[in-house]
């Protein structure tokens, strides 16, 4: 037993509702908590991502990502033959129509439902794509050693979520409602700090017209 086994999660939620053997909140319960919270992290938190190859996509406009466990895309390139990958800037689907394009290779994509749209579409019979994602588990944890798929920055946060539902099924709503603050609060908190992506900013890359040394 080691933590984040999945033994070792119920040990500590049993320990945050003093509950040292099963009884009220029996091993089922608690593991089916121990997946909903790794699920909502992951949805919340963006933590567990993917690159996700998209091969011989005929030449149309719109990519079905459905099948992938997708939660969001974050980042789209165009496999370029025999040269590097291209990444493609992301815009908004009132864009579309708008922008100048090559008219041969794809330069935009946008989000669609369960789709990713590119803009513009390929003059080619085939493209393949690289997706670069933040996806759900992969699958549920049931056995005792089972460990959870998240990032380890958020696994803490687990115990936290079942906590939380421990609490809200004896009814102590507003202790429950305590716990779920701090659960959001640190989960934003981590993500923000280890996780979060931003654009280059042009200051932090452009270099001066004129530069006067003294």
């Amino acid at each position: 037993m080691a933590w984040p086994d999945l033994i070792d999660i119920r040990l500590r939620v049993r320990d945050l509702l003093n509950e040292s053997t099963a009884a009220f909140f029996t091993d089922t319960i608690l593991n089916r908590w121990a997946n909903d919270g790794e699920k909502d992290i992951a949805i919340k938190g963006l933590c567990l991502e993917d690159i996700i190859p998209k091969d011989n996509i005929s030449a149309q406009r719109t990519v079905d990502l459905s099948s992938d466990n997708i939660v969001k895309v974050l980042a789209v390139e165009y496999v370029i033959p025999g040269s590097d990958n291209l990444g493609l800037i992301k815009i908004l689907p009132l864009q579309f129509g708008r922008l100048d394009l090559d008219g041969v290779t794809p330069q935009y994509w946008s989000p669609w439902s369960k789709k990713i749209c590119i803009e513009p579409k390929p003059a080619v019979a085939t493209y393949d794509l690289v997706v670069y994602a933040a996806i759900m588990p992969s699958d549920d944890m049931s056995n005792d050693t089972d460990e959870p798929e998240i990032a380890k920055q958020f696994r803490e946060l687990i115990v936290d979520f079942m906590h939380c539902r421990g609490l809200l099924r004896e009814g102590l709503f507003s202790k429950a409602a305590i716990v779920y603050g701090s659960y959001i609060s640190t989960l934003q908190g981590i993500r923000n700090d280890t996780i979060e992506k931003y654009a280059t900013n042009r200051l932090e890359v452009e270099i001066p017209d004129k530069v006067e040394a003294r």
